[in-house]
């Protein structure tokens, strides 16, 4: 969970930097301390550690005690235990010293820390809180240089899901990270104690295979005491506004502030117990934070507070629906450094919100119609469900209670096509979704051809695409020209069989799209993905995914992290698209048409193939192999997560999905698995059947990168030497890439001849030098479980190459029997072919 910032810390120490770890209290600042004195003295260097504790404050020398170095006996005060330790630190070899919550140690071991790194100049590693200046902060860590800051970040929806399967040793159901996340506030303490508790009162319960929840509500008695512990030291009247906004809920920031005192909620802010975030007009909605500390209150108030209750007035206001934001005009690069800024806040807060809003607008249009059950008041209560998780109960109530009479057409044309997807989700039952459409068609015989073409489009998800899709929609007339559905639909048709220029004709043809209002956004971010036009897929998604978030807009917020998580994979950038992918499942699954991108996503997020990402893949509903958008299917996850025993397997399994992807017509879903698998793995079936495809398509944009997957394949020693001068860069570097990198791993494995994976490194190293591509690659390998080999089974794969049975047995002090088990297991675990193909493999490996 801490690698990366781990890495980061050793490498501002190898360079003689001292370094600042910020974070808040339970984020995992102790954790990082332990891990960074663990890889240092691992890797030989001294390392004088002290880990305060708030109790030992007051205590004189306690933490120069904890280093455990006899130095009383032999001097008196700071400065005599300051010469003795100076001593040891001054001693030849790399020193470094590391202090845990700095502001909890004593003032004279303070004192001494002090003198002595200014004396011996070591890298000094300590640990603090991240609220801005405070007068309690040592004057030893203030104004140090040279000094490197590392900010600790709240956990985000994938570390959270890891954490779970890291404590529990099963996966959890994909609502419940996302439970856990957005009552913890991203803080890894209470994530775990969260965890502990919900497992320890059986509100988290294991459930064929997975962890799931038992009610709605994660709090338990177990949970009070560390919530307690979260408010103890306020004071009165700071307690007292924390309990009025958790019965409240988010609430514009002035109202609170007339209410309960601007410096009051200044200093539950800078407590970090109160969260500011913005809402659909930008003004700032504060509520308690972390969430988990509004459920306790709230639920403190509702069991003992009746009279403070019932004095304040709750609740949250209506939402307003507001158009979705115009399109980004920022670059992809301004988009994206928007983002990674956004990656290192907390957007629990945020997460939060969106639940209360949405909760609030469902609660608020279902009222309106059970007050009046009229087909307006049904259709403005269905609507919410396209873009949000639906209630089963009030959605049956809403289609068996529903009074017809008098209903507008377009209303109709909605109730029904809401009924028929449910119908289909809920029973299977595509025959009778399709009737309840064709049903209204021949009722309202100018709205007809928006039903069927609303047929046409569900249907071919369910079968494939039609022989003649230009004849299909010659027989459906535009006659609603502001409805929609018939631009919609065929949009998206046009995209599934990789017509983007045409699905924008579609679209640019709608003279509206009153009934789906928020699909063309959809459909113009994909048409400038299969385009391949990435960079523009980028800002546009990322631009239209922030304003759903200031308008509380899940529709648009899942559709468009679908969007940017595609194009950011094509461009390696993982940890971007696996955040945008983790904040989505930060919501509750959404149902309808969104469902079908929510499970995609999860399948994507998967591609890395560790245990945390195939976890989250386990959590996509059932789906078929192939799909009409990639991820919808679930062929290319399963090739992934389930990896052939042999290159040839491979390339049979992933040629024979490209044949059934392209026999369906789902063309654009054909072309990135393609693409993908020939990078990941490069094999001649899968290239000869994507390189058919794009040419019976017309599409050139990937001559390059064809071009080398032949020389790869055939071994052409000649092209690979002059391909990384004679590239042009195009869209596809980080494929190319992408594609040498698997080759090298390939002909590693197989042992074939030396000159050719001599050629392709070569090539591979000259190509990435030269273009630098960005982004992340994919460890993958047929039926190669790396992770599994032991580390001595990789210690004497190192030597397997180059040295005897024997000489391995002496260098470690085994048996030649034990050293010919270790690596007989390490061939049968990786599959390679020969002593040095074993050798080659675990070396680049490393």
């Amino acid at each position: 969970m801490f690698e990366q910032v781990t890495d980061r810390v050793l490498r501002y120490v190898a360079r003689n930097l001292g370094v600042r770890i910020v974070g808040a209290p339970g984020s995992g600042r102790t954790s990082v301390a332990k891990r960074v004195v663990d890889e240092l003295e691992g890797h030989g260097t001294r390392v004088y550690s002290v880990f305060a504790t708030p109790s030992l404050a007051e205590v004189p020398f306690a933490g120069i005690i904890s280093m455990g170095i006899d130095l009383r006996p032999r001097a008196a005060g700071i400065l005599g235990i300051a010469d003795l330790l100076s001593e040891h630190v001054s001693r030849i070899g790399s020193r470094v010293i590391v202090v845990d919550d700095i502001e909890s140690l004593d003032r004279e071991s303070l004192a001494v820390i002090d003198i002595v790194q200014k004396r011996t100049e070591v890298p000094l590693v300590v640990t603090m809180g991240d609220v801005p200046f405070e007068s309690r902060i040592p004057a030893v860590v203030l104004g140090r240089w040279p000094e490197a800051t590392v900010a600790l970040a709240p956990l985000r929806y994938e570390q959270v899901n890891a954490l779970v399967l890291q404590m529990l040793g099963a996966p959890a159901e994909v609502d419940v990270p996302a439970r856990i996340l957005a009552k913890s506030g991203g803080n890894l303490r209470l994530a775990v104690r969260i965890v502990e508790t919900a497992v320890l009162s059986e509100r988290l319960v294991l459930r064929d295979g997975k962890y799931a929840m038992t009610g709605g509500s994660l709090m338990n008695e177990h949970l009070h005491a560390t919530v307690e512990a979260m408010l103890h030291g306020l004071r009165p009247e700071e307690f007292k506004a924390l309990t009025t906004m958790a019965v409240l809920g988010p609430t514009p920031a002035p109202e609170l502030a007339a209410s309960v005192g601007a410096d009051v909620l200044d200093s539950l802010e800078h407590r970090r117990l109160v969260s500011a975030v913005p809402g659909p007009e930008g003004q700032l909605f504060a509520s308690v934070f972390p969430p988990v500390i509004e459920d306790y209150l709230a639920g403190h108030v509702l069991n003992s507070r009746k009279i403070l209750r019932d004095s304040l007035t709750g609740g949250l206001d209506a939402a307003r629906c507001g158009d979705e934001g115009a399109p980004s005009d920022g670059s992809a690069a301004a988009e994206l450094t928007a983002l990674r800024e956004e990656q290192f806040s907390s957007h629990a807060a945020t997460v939060r919100y969106f639940h209360k809003r949405l909760e609030s607008v469902e609660q608020l249009y279902y009222a309106a119609w059970e007050a009046e059950r009229t087909m307006t008041n049904a259709v403005a209560f269905l609507r919410v469900y396209w873009g949000g998780a639906i209630d089963r109960h009030r959605i049956r109530r809403v289609f068996e209670l529903t009074d017809p009479a008098g209903s507008a057409p377009a209303d109709l044309l909605f109730f029904s096509m809401t009924r028929a997807l449910w119908t289909m989700m809920d029973g299977g039952d595509l025959a009778g979704g399709l009737a309840i459409l064709e049903d209204f068609a021949k009722a309202q015989p100018d709205w007809a051809e928006e039903a069927r073409a609303f047929s046409l489009l569900i249907g071919v998800q369910f079968s494939k695409m039609p022989e003649d899709l230009d004849a299909e929609f010659a027989r459906l007339p535009v006659r609603q020209a502001t409805s929609g559905v018939i631009a919609v639909a065929r949009g998206l048709l046009e995209l599934f069989r990789l017509k983007p220029d045409a699905a924008l004709a579609a679209v640019d043809g709608a003279e509206g799209f009153d009934t789906l209002p928020r699909f063309e956004a959809l459909i113009r971010g994909l048409a400038l993905f299969a385009s391949g036009r990435v960079d523009e897929a980028i800002a546009y998604s990322l631009g239209r995914r922030r304003a759903a978030l200031r308008n509380v807009d899940q529709f648009t917020l899942v559709t468009q992290s679908y969007v940017a998580s595609l194009a950011l994979l094509s461009r390696g950038l993982f940890d971007e698209a696996e955040y945008l992918m983790g904040w989505a499942f930060s919501l509750k699954r959404p149902g309808f048409l969104l469902g079908a991108l929510y499970n995609a996503m999860l399948r994507l997020s998967a591609l890395r193939a560790d245990a945390a990402s195939s976890s989250l893949g386990e959590q996509a509903t059932e789906a078929p192999d192939v799909g009409p958008l990639p991820g919808i299917g679930k062929g290319v996850y399963e090739l992934v997560a389930r990896k052939p025993p042999s290159a040839e397997a491979f390339d049979q399994r992933a040629s024979a999905l490209l044949a059934d992807q392209k026999a369906h017509g789902f063309i654009l879903e054909a072309v990135y698995s393609g693409l993908f698998a020939l990078c990941l793995l490069p094999t001649p079936r899968v290239k000869a059947r994507l390189e058919k495809i794009l040419r019976e398509q017309g599409i050139t944009a990937h001559d390059q990168l064809l071009r080398l997957a032949t020389a790869v394949l055939a071994g052409d020693v000649e092209v690979l030497d002059r391909f990384p001068d004679q590239y042009e860069p195009d869209g596809d570097t980080y494929q190319i890439a992408m594609l040498l990198r698997g080759a090298v791993r390939k002909h590693r494995v197989s042992s074939h001849g030396g000159p050719i994976v001599t050629a392709i490194e070569r090539a591979a190293e000259r190509f990435m030098r030269k273009h630098r591509p960005e982004g992340q690659f994919i460890v993958f390998e047929p039926g190669v479980p790396y992770l599994s080999l032991t580390d001595r089974e990789r210690e004497i794969a190192l030597l397997a190459g180059s040295r005897s049975n024997q000489e391995i047995a002496d260098q470690f002090g085994l048996s030649v029997r034990t050293v010919e088990s270790h690596i007989s297991n390490a061939l049968r675990k990786t599959n390679a072919a020969s002593r040095k193909a074993l050798f080659e493999l675990v070396r680049g490996d490393q």
